[in-house]
């Protein structure tokens, strides 16, 4: 076998598995099977934070979390075990421009041409670190404008949110149309009399 780790052997294309004392083999044994990742994070939170000037406000928070990690289920059912009756059928891209092809590939995922179903397996565990736009808002407040007084106003204001306006993860998290990330911008204005 011409790799030291586990993962895809370059001569071959198939998956390569550590027993418990630390040897290669081609055959994975449910007895030999160690946990390897946690999907709780060492530290998760909201940070934020308020400013304003002048009647112009801001408001800031931004969500994290470090360390933990998550299954890539994706890449398991999408790109390595497509089933053979669902090989003709529209797949993930990376299951024919991400596997092993040839030998001396060094690749992420298994040949296309081995169809048996793998095991979940530590290719598939990544770290899941993330910062995350939760909130930002942006406003401004007047009780200065002379038109105020001619409508019986005491003061006008305009603001602006956005929710989930960016994300930095160190996983591309695959969410597809059923759960996609909700970006959002919305708009208000307000008179107070």
């Amino acid at each position: 076998m011409g790799s030291t780790l586990p993962g895809i052997d370059p001569a071959t294309g198939r998956e390569i598995f550590l027993t418990k004392d630390g040897k290669q083999t081609f055959v994975h044994d449910y007895r030999d099977e160690v946990v390897v990742g946690n999907s709780d994070p060492k530290v998760e939170g909201i940070v934020g934070t308020s400013m304003s000037y002048k009647g112009f406000s801001a408001n800031v928070a931004l969500r994290y979390r470090l360390g933990g990690q998550i299954f890539m289920q994706t890449l398991y059912d999408k790109v390595e075990n497509i089933p053979q009756q669902n090989l003709g059928l529209n797949q993930d891209r990376r299951a024919l421009t991400e596997r092993w092809q040839k030998p001396g590939d060094i690749a992420k995922f298994k040949a296309i041409t081995e169809v048996r179903s793998n095991p979940m397996s530590s290719r598939f565990v990544e770290d899941n670190n993330i910062l995350a736009g939760e909130s930002i808002s942006i406003g401004y407040e007047t009780t200065q404008a002379r038109w105020l007084k001619t409508i019986g106003a005491s003061s006008i204001n305009f603001r602006a949110y956005m929710n989930d306006i960016f994300r930095l993860s160190t996983v591309t998290n695959e969410r597809g149309i059923d759960y996609p990330f909700a970006r959002s911008i919305s708009f208000s204005a307000g008179v107070r009399f």
